[in-house]
């Protein structure tokens, strides 16, 4: 069966490949609420649909709360199964942990497939949105089933800016390890976990 292409955040078009044997949604670029609008173009064309493939997402700015609750009541109206390749970050990391299934796919050509999970900032103050956090933080910790442990995932509350966070990376790096903190930008990566992937509760494919 084709898989679905959303090939950009202002097409609204889903393009058909013959790649995978189920149909697949995929999303990319800066989350904004065109997205969500061709995710629910896709859902009603094609009521099978079972994946959503996340590819190089840096996030979602100014609109993070609202664009990861709108996805998360879809992944589980349809239950959606969730993909990852190469980058996905804050806003995308939470979308794609909600999956009933989750999977790390490899990056691109030249890149890596890695998670970043930090909090979400208020864009007014730059404090932490506790309230939103705590609870994306339980629907992963639930959806994962306990295996991501609330301890990991609080670890992002102890970084100084808002790009220091929680890295997983789908293989290990050269330095060894898949489970990694960066309190801020610049800063060392230290391992922070011995765990993989698997034992997060996610799937690694090719």
């Amino acid at each position: 069966m084709p898989s679905l292409a959303d090939t950009s955040s202002n097409d609204q078009a889903n393009v058909p490949t013959p790649s995978t044997p189920h149909l697949r949604h995929l999303v990319t670029g800066s989350l904004t609420r065109d997205h969500i609008a061709a995710l629910d173009a896709a859902l009603a064309a094609h009521p099978d649909l079972k994946e959503i493939e996340l590819i190089d997402i840096p996030g979602a700015s100014g609109i993070a709360p609202e664009v990861a609750y709108q996805f998360q009541w879809r992944i589980n109206q349809h239950q959606l199964h969730t993909f990852a390749r190469g980058e996905c970050a804050s806003t995308c990391a939470y979308i794609f942990l909600m999956g009933h299934e989750r999977t790390l796919l490899p990056a691109r050509i030249g890149g890596e497939t890695v998670l970043l999970m930090h909090s979400i900032h208020s864009a007014a103050t730059g404090a932490f949105e506790r309230t939103y956090n705590d609870d994306l933080i339980s629907i992963v910790h639930q959806r994962s089933q306990g295996k991501l442990p609330l301890e990991l995932l609080n670890k992002m509350y102890d970084t100084t800016d808002r790009s220091g966070g929680i890295y997983i990376y789908r293989k290990p790096i050269s330095t060894g390890g898949h489970v990694f903190f960066q309190a801020q930008y610049g800063a060392k990566r230290i391992k922070i976990s011995d765990a993989t992937p698997e034992d997060l509760g996610i799937k690694v494919d090719e």
